[in-house]
């Protein structure tokens, strides 16, 4: 346990960076869990029922997110009243911000479905999704972990319509390509413009070899900072929010869990 610690606190650290990323994961393409995005702020206090409360609160957009850009150093070129300003526009992207997911109700086991998830919003320039088995937050794992099999990349829309396979195509060559999560670039949501862009993924999987009543969710990592000047700043040539890759200005959302029936 000596060695494999330090390297699971790695590998956690590493996704972490990577999902709180508004262009996505550097180099991390692969499963994800919302459990590794600990940068984000979470939409509901419902993902957190199993935190004690004042841990729970300090999680959500409030406590993990609008508090800092009122007292954190990070955000000192602001006057009170563009903070202010500043968490007006993020709560209109969080507004707006929604996803679905559409399953088939029932199936036959080791037989092959569609899962499709639509997202809307997100201050881009990339949202993520990913095919969980729960909506609490630090519980929830990857699809594949109660049985499901991932058949293939997620066929991937973004908002101009057009299909998206560059996420898939970053796996290397001869790798499996069952992935439950994907990166959608070209995202691009505006308070000024009212521009909330909508995406499409969807999966084939196989479903699990034994008969049972199974949860499927989608979790979906979005940024929120950037869809206004006063959230943007330009370091080492690139847009990025002003409180940093890891300033909580990053959100996790969950659709509902709904339930396949397998026979």
């Amino acid at each position: 346990m000596r060695i494999i610690a330090p390297i699971l606190s790695l590998t956690v650290l590493a996704a972490t960076v990577a999902l709180a990323d508004p262009y996505g994961p550097p180099n991390a393409v692969t499963d994800m869990a919302p459990f590794c995005a600990t940068c984000h702020a979470s939409t509901s206090p419902a993902q957190l029922l199993d935190l004690p409360a004042e841990a729970a609160a300090a999680e959500t957009t409030e406590g993990k997110h609008f508090g800092r850009i009122r007292t954190d150093p990070v955000y000192r070129d602001l006057s009170p009243a563009d903070r202010e300003r500043l968490i007006a526009a993020i709560k209109w992207v969080d507004e707006q911000a929604s996803v679905t997911i559409q399953v088939p109700s029932q199936a036959r086991r080791s037989s092959r479905i569609e899962v499709t998830v639509v997202t809307r919003g997100g201050a881009g320039p990339v949202v993520g999704v990913s095919l969980v088995d729960s909506a609490i937050r630090y519980q929830a794992r990857p699809i594949s972990a109660s049985g499901f099999k991932v058949v293939g990349p997620a066929l991937v829309v973004g908002p101009n319509g057009k299909p998206q396979a560059q996420w898939a195509e970053r796996r290397l060559r001869g790798s499996d390509m069952g992935l439950n999560t994907v990166m959608i670039t070209g995202i691009a949501g505006d308070q000024a413009t009212q521009r909330v862009d909508e995406t499409h993924s969807t999966w084939v999987l196989r479903t699990p070899p034994e008969p049972g009543a199974y949860s499927v969710a989608a979790a979906f990592y979005y940024g929120t900072e950037k869809g206004r000047p006063l959230g943007t700043v330009v370091r080492n040539g690139r847009a990025e929010p002003r409180g940093g890759p890891g300033g909580a200005s990053g959100r996790i959302m969950f659709s509902d869990v709904v339930k396949i029936n397998v026979k």
